[in-house]
């Protein structure tokens, strides 16, 4: 067994092969790249109404360009926790007509502080934060840095536009995983070549710290460039589509928005949209989320109306059926179409081809139960 005098030798001998990359005496690194506002996708026309209808979580309380920080960072670790460090931290901000992206490098771990100072002095003059997930990781993972570094500053408290949960609402119906690449992709129609994944740059990172090759870190950096432009013009994108949400050319999309627009508010603007979904393939989905609506605000008349379109067009099953027949019996107390709509309900059941025997089986039994209520009250009028 060797003693601890070889193993210290054997230590040192491997250290002299792998050297520290930089001495920390290089300044920080910096790189800056330069877009016109003409490539965002309209980001310079969005507004504090539109932010408000897609994120109603968000804290600010206004929507300056000039006060926006578009922040991703690259990590020596995907998972967080202590010994995760932001080694690069790409930021764009708004200035003389141009999104401006710099991008910070630590050559070496001591040089951490100093890259944290200079994102927080960024952060005192453009305070509300837009990125993609980063409500559960950049953030924390910074705010955590900055606490070990003796930095006080809670970036948690500051108005943050986080773009993969307002994605999530517009697009998940219909991609189902909204990826930033996949957004990029099949939204904004950009193709990256070339693209080192995001997964590798933490080997990149030690590869660096070990050789002193800086050209090894360019890969990384061309990677965060294009998720900084990405979280841009994504913000100019999502903002159309709340300004005219007609833009969008498939149904589920559309029907998403309006989901969202109805669950912050916009109850007619939301109205409208599940309107024009008619003969697409969500119809019956929007017709669903009318007459519900309209059940809630016991707008009657409506309900009524929407709940026999989708009698006559075959549509959600039995429950516009139900609807109608607990509105004739609770509201207007006609016992007799009331037991009409429940009649009715139960043949269409009866005929349906069996999917799932649980489920229709309690359907039959409730309906038949309802049918059976409704006779005695028919009956208990008829003998008064």
């Amino acid at each position: 067994m060797r003693n601890l005098r070889e193993r210290l030798s054997i230590i040192a001998s491997t250290e002299k092969k792998h050297p520290i990359a930089t001495s920390t005496e290089a300044p920080l690194y910096c790189e800056e790249h330069c877009f016109s506002l003409d490539s965002l996708m309209g980001l310079d026309k969005s507004s504090f109404r539109e932010i408000l209808s897609c994120d109603p979580m968000f804290t600010g309380t206004d929507w300056q360009l000039s006060d926006l920080l578009f922040l991703d960072t690259e990590t020596t670790g995907l998972s967080g926790g202590a010994g995760t460090y932001a080694f690069e931290i790409g930021v764009g901000i708004i200035e003389g007509g141009l999104l401006r992206v710099r991008q910070y490098v630590m050559r070496d771990y001591p040089q951490e502080k100093e890259m944290l100072l200079t994102i927080v002095e960024l952060i005192r003059t453009h305070h509300t934060l837009v990125t993609f997930n980063g409500k559960s990781f950049d953030i924390p993972l910074l705010e955590s840095r900055m606490v070990l570094n003796g930095i006080r500053m809670r970036l948690s408290e500051l108005p943050h536009f986080d773009l993969l949960h307002i994605c999530r609402r517009i697009y998940r119906l219909r991609l189902k995983r909204c990826t930033l690449q996949t957004l990029e992709n099949v939204i904004l129609g950009v193709q990256r070549k070339d693209d080192l994944p995001g997964s590798e740059a933490p080997e990149r990172y030690l590869q660096y710290q070990r050789t002193g090759e800086f050209s090894l870190l360019k890969d990384v950096l061309r990677h965060n460039l294009e998720d900084v432009v990405s979280l841009a013009k994504l913000t100019g994108h999502v903002a159309a589509v709340f300004r005219t949400p007609e833009i969008l050319t498939e149904p589920a999309d559309l029907f998403s928005v309006s989901r969202v627009l109805e669950r912050t508010g916009h109850i007619e603007r939301a109205r409208k949209y599940y309107r024009i979904l008619r003969h697409t393939t969500l119809e019956s989905s929007a017709r669903l989320r009318l007459a519900d609506g309209y059940k809630k605000e016991k707008d009657w008349n409506n309900t009524v109306l929407v709940c026999q379109d989708m009698i006559k067009d075959g549509q959600n099953g039995i429950w516009p059926y139900i609807e109608i027949a607990k509105y004739q019996e609770h509201v207007t107390k006609d016992y007799d179409l009331a037991l009409s709509y429940a009649t009715a309900g139960l043949c269409y059941l009866l005929n349906q081809l069996v999917t799932d025997e649980e489920k229709q089986a309690a359907e039959i039994l409730l309906t038949r139960k309802r049918i059976e209520r409704l006779l005695r009250k028919q009956h208990l009028r008829r003998t008064k």
